[in-house]
Parts: structure tokens; C-alpha cells; sequence
């Protein structure tokens, strides 16, 4: 046996270079040492191996084809034969016979799917912007605060609460706890009065050293911690599992699915912002409880929500966390998606919103629909667009800019900057015409005049929506603990139809021409409410 052993063990080959291209990682070939040739030192090349790996004369010889099938090529090729083919063809042959796991392999027709973009530093067609949508009826006159509440919070929701925990109060303890519409309504008020006068607890609003006569006179501390500890929303025992599984929120359903279809009542404007919002929640109990950083209150529950320059929610949706697929646009292009489903296509609504959901396949599907849509972008989502970086706007001052249109889907980008480089996309507007803004210059010590260019200044001007709405919600609520995670969305649905309430009053204040004096503001709105349901 060429001086060896016939019993030495086997050698082993590492996949080299070449065939680590046909191979999975790691793999190794396993050879009889009676294929090695007698010089150590002499190098196997490509064909070289592959003759060893063909070879006749291996260890494994012995086992049949069923014993293990590893160590064959697939079975639907041909075998390679030493007669009747030349070594490059049986080189050929056999790589072609080397099986190439499935998750290596890419997928071909996905990625010539893939939008191609093309960037050209060229001037922006500027599509027809005019808002075809139908005007907003002027009302006939102003009405009360609770009229105003019950287009979003109506009657029959209230009704339904109060049929619902007085099931819930059977199921669980045995005896209905016999409250009424009425009695819900004045709980609701109460919670409006507390976040007027905030107090550190509960309790205090029926103690004698601070007693607060808007809650303590209308009921007992117990009866009204009776009902808190009561309240329901929906029969858990008509659930099935499979709702359950599906829906993370159904114990709060029917409260989500009314405020949002009142929500969608109300006329929108034709420029609106979507954006996330948090419900304060400190505990550990629920399913969908979201941290998100550079937020007053990091923990809670993240609310998506398309709303007005006013601050008027028009469609939102709770955010129940992911279900580890990915989808063809990605998470946050999605969610745009679907709070713009329910506007009115091609009638050149405005869309604004951040870097957490622009891309570029989001604002071609918009545009589909007839949707213009302006967002800062992140870096990482304009691979191909050749902006000047943010070093080389900085040397030429704040102020500078440079920008580039997308051929197919006439797509402006832009950088701009000011105190840094800020990256936009629109398919509304891009430079021109270019506006002024001004700035504090530390060095001069004076205000200076920097250029802006159009779509900055349409960004600034409509993107707050969101954010006005969460102050507005913020400013007169009281944080109502509870151990059940689902009445904290409850609490935050009763305060966006109070604040909605109130900002469709002013509207109607606007449309009527009313002196501004006579116009209530939300404080006193708020409790004009509160004591008309107490």
C-alpha cells in the first residue's frame, strides 16, 4: 500500500477556496490516505481533488446508496464516468453536481423585483397640489360640550360599559354590582374634575383636610373604587381562543373600533401628520407594553395616529408589537399604509412624517393613490443617492443645501443644514422657491437670515399634528393606576374624545367668525363637560 498502513487513519481535507463557492461552510472531505500521493509537499490541485473524490478505490465504497445518502451527489444527475470524458469535462460535471444548500442560494426573481432609482441633480416637476377634496360644511350653530364629547364618546359606548361591568362584576364576584349609564357618566366626569385638580392619590379627593367637592359630592369613595374595580368592556366568556390569541386587545375592542370609527366621521384636512404617541404604563403585566427611547415617558403603550396641523385625531392604531415577519415595505411603511387607507384617493391629500417610517417604496405607493408624502429619511434608506455629505455642507455655512430628483417616481431629496445636515423626500415640493428662516449666530451675536428651501419649511409648518395632540392630552389627565393594563387605553380613549371634542368646537368657532374672548379654552371646556355628566 505505498509503504502505509491499510489501518492509518483517514486524512482530512479543509474545503479550499475554490470549492468553499459550491460547498457549505464548514464541510469537510473525508479521503483514504491510499489516494495521497508518495511527496507530502506536492500540491493538489483542482483536479487533482476532484479525481480523489471520484475515485473508485474509496473507504466508503462499501455502503449502499440508502445507507447514506450525504456522501452522493443528487439523484437526479447523471454519474460521472472516467470513460468517454476528458478531465475538464468531468470537472465541469461534477461542480455542477455539488448540492448548494437552499438558504444559500438567492433568490433571483426577488431581486430583479427590486425598484431600481435613478438620482439626477435636475429640476423638480412640481405635481398639481390643489386639494380636490370636498370642503368642510360650516356648522349652523355652536353646541354644548357634551354634544360635542358624544360625537366621539356616544351614548350607546356608555351604555354598553355599564351593561358589561355589571356582567363582569357576576362573573367574578358572584352578584352584579347594579350600576347605570348614568352612574359610568358621572365616573367619567369625575376623572375629567381630578385631572383639573390633581391630587397624589385618590383618596385624597374624599379626605376632610382636602376634600374636593366636584368628586366627593357626587359619590362615595367606595362605591366610586367599586366601579373602578368593576370595569368592563367586553364578555370574556363570549371569546373565543382563537380571538384571544389573534387579538391582544379584544378586552378593549369595542371601545378602540367605536372612537376610531367616529374619528373617521370627522372631515379631514388636507394636510395632515402621522406619528407615534405613548399611554404612560409603568407595569409588567401586559402583552403589548413598548419602550421607546427620547420620550417623556419611555414605557407605555405606542399609539400610531394620523391627525391634523390642529391636533385632531383623525384614525389611529394601537401597536401590539411584532410577529417576527418581515413584510414587503417594513414595519413603519405599513403603518402609513394603513392610516392613509382610509382617505380619499387622488385627492392630493399631504402627508408628513418622520424618519422612523419614509422610504422610497412607501412614497411610490402613495403616489399610486394619489397621496403626496413628505418625511425625513435615514441615510441607510438612499443608498444610490449621491448627496453632499453632512462635512461638506458644514464648510459652506448653515443655510446650504443639495438636493437630487428620482427619474421614474419624480421624487425630490434634499440635505439641509442648520445646525446639522437633516435629509428630506417629497413628492409635493423640493427647492424652489426658496424661503428664509432665522437663526441666532453665536459669533455675531445677532440674528442671521439663512436660506431655506421650500419643502423644510412645508415640514416644519404641518408635522406637529401628533405631537400638539399628546400636550393637549397631557395638560388636564389624571393618571387613573390600575392593576388591568387595558383600562389605561380606556382612560387615554376618554381623553382624545375630549380633546377632539374641544378642537372640533373651535373649529366651528372659526368657521362662525366667533370673537376669540368668547371661544372656551380647553380648561374650561374640559369642566364645563365634567360637571354637565356629574
Amino acid at each position: 500500500m505505498n509503504g502505509y498502513h491499510t489501518k492509518a487513519p483517514f486524512l482530512v481535507l479543509e474545503v479550499g477556496h475554490f470549492l468553499e463557492r459550491f460547498v457549505p461552510v464548514n464541510t469537510l472531505i473525508f479521503f483514504s490516505p491510499i489516494h495521497q500521493f508518495q511527496d507530502k509537499q506536492k500540491q493538489l490541485t483542482v483536479q487533482n481533488v476532484l479525481e480523489i473524490i471520484d475515485g473508485d478505490e474509496s473507504d466508503f465504497g462499501e455502503f449502499e446508496e440508502s445507507d447514506d445518502e450525504d456522501f452522493l451527489p443528487a439523484q437526479d444527475q447523471p454519474n460521472v464516468s472516467d470513460d468517454n470524458s476528458s478531465g475538464e469535462e468531468e470537472s465541469n460535471l461534477l461542480l455542477n453536481e455539488l448540492a448548494v444548500p437552499e438558504a444559500c442560494k438567492r433568490d433571483k426573481s426577488v431581486q430583479q423585483s427590486r425598484p431600481v432609482y435613478r438620482w439626477r441633480k435636475k429640476d423638480f416637476v412640481a405635481p398639481d397640489v390643489e386639494y380636490a377634496g370636498l370642503p368642510t360644511a360650516p356648522p349652523i350653530d355652536i353646541v354644548t360640550p357634551l354634544l360635542y364629547f358624544q360625537k366621539f364618546i356616544g351614548i350607546s359606548m356608555i351604555a354598553t360599559i355599564a351593561e358589561q361591568t355589571n356582567l363582569y362584576s357576576v362573573q367574578k364576584n358572584g352578584k352584579s354590582i347594579d350600576t347605570s349609564s348614568k352612574e359610568i357618566e358621572q365616573v367619567i366626569g369625575m376623572f375629567l374634575h381630578m385631572g383639573l385638580v390633581r391630587m397624589s392619590s385618590i383618596r385624597q379627593y374624599w379626605e376632610s383636610e382636602s376634600s374636593y367637592g366636584p368628586v366627593s359630592d357626587i359619590m362615595s369613595r367606595n362605591r366610586f373604587e367599586a366601579l373602578l374595580f368593576s370595569l368592563h368592556f367586553v364578555d370574556n366568556m363570549a371569546m373565543s381562543e382563537e380571538v384571544r390569541q389573534k387579538d391582544k386587545l379584544w378586552k378593549i375592542r369595542p371601545i378602540l373600533d367605536n372612537l376610531q370609527q367616529r374619528c373617521l366621521a370627522v372631515s379631514p384636512s388636507q394636510h395632515c401628520s402621522i406619528d407615534e404617541m405613548i399611554v404612560p404604563y409603568n407595569g409588567k403585566k401586559s402583552p403589548i407594553r413598548q419602550y421607546i427611547k427620547r420620550k417623556p415617558h419611555p414605557w407605555g403603550f405606542k399609539i400610531c395616529g394620523r391627525a391634523g396641523i390642529d391636533g385632531l385625531l383623525h384614525d389611529f392604531d394601537v401597536y401590539q408589537g411584532g410577529d417576527g415577519q418581515r413584510t414587503e415595505l417594513g414595519l413603519g411603511a405599513d403603518v402609513v399604509l394603513k392610516l392613509t387607507s382610509t382617505l380619499a384617493p387622488g385627492k392630493n391629500h399631504k402627508v408628513f412624517a418622520d424618519n422612523v417610517f419614509t422610504s422610497l417604496p412607501l412614497i411610490a405607493k402613495l403616489k399610486e393613490r394619489g397621496i403626496l408624502y413628505t418625511g425625513t429619511v435615514r441615510q441607510n434608506r438612499l443608498k444610490g443617492c449621491p448627496l453632499s455629505d453632512e462635512k461638506t455642507l458644514k464648510k459652506k455655512g448653515r443655510g446650504s443645501f443639495d438636493y437630487r430628483v428620482e427619474d421614474i417616481h419624480n421624487v425630490a431629496a434634499v440635505r439641509w443644514y442648520d445646525n446639522r445636515a437633516v435629509t428630506l423626500l417629497s413628492t409635493e415640493a423640493a427647492v424652489e422657491p426658496i424661503g428664509e428662516a432665522k437663526r441666532w449666530d453665536k459669533k455675531q451675536k445677532q440674528q442671521v437670515t439663512i436660506p431655506m428651501p421650500a419643502l423644510i419649511r412645508n415640514y416644519n409648518s404641518y408635522m406637529g399634528g401628533i405631537d400638539l395632540l399628546d400636550s393637549y392630552l397631557a395638560k388636564y389627565r389624571f393618571l387613573m393606576r390600575s392593576r388591568r393594563w387595558y383600562t389605561y387605553l380606556f382612560w387615554q380613549c376618554i381623553m382624545i374624545g375630549v380633546v377632539n371634542a374641544w378642537l372640533l368646537y373651535r373649529r366651528d368657532c372659526q368657521s362662525l367668525e366667533l370673537p376669540a374672548k368668547e371661544v372656551l379654552n380647553r380648561r374650561r371646556f374640559q369642566a364645563i363637560f365634567a360637571s354637565s355628566m356629574t
